[in-house]
């Protein structure tokens, strides 16, 4: 019984011997890990803003892709070219009232007096 009791009070003792040649890297732990959260905060900011310009380059695509798109609808839409068709369709026949397509722009709503002062 007198061995178990032995081995009990220097176990703290061995645990500080085996720590001992690890004891300046304790030290150094708190440098060390500002270190690599400096690099891995850097790693990651680069990482970021290189998501972020390829992502504002693909907006830039595709608000130019949406503007031809616009374009392409306004032209192939256009009262004059669906006129031109019928009338290539139909080799040059007479529109009739019925046939004809109108587009009509409304003037804007002006907006009341009342509204502009509350």
């Amino acid at each position: 019984m007198g061995k178990v009791t032995l081995k009990i009070q220097t176990l703290p003792n061995l645990i500080f011997d085996f720590l001992e040649p690890l004891k300046g890297f304790i030290f150094l732990f708190p440098f060390l890990g500002f270190f690599f959260f400096h690099v891995w905060q850097g790693l990651e900011k680069a990482k970021l803003q290189r998501t972020i310009h390829e992502r504002t380059t693909a907006k830039e695509e595709l608000k130019r892709k949406n503007d031809e798109l616009k374009i392409g609808i306004v032209s192939y839409t256009s009262a004059e070219r669906i006129e031109t068709l019928y009338r290539r369709t139909y080799q040059f026949l007479p529109i009739s009232l019925g046939n004809r397509t109108v587009t009509i722009e409304l003037p804007p709503i002006p907006e009341s007096p009342s509204k502009s002062k509350p």
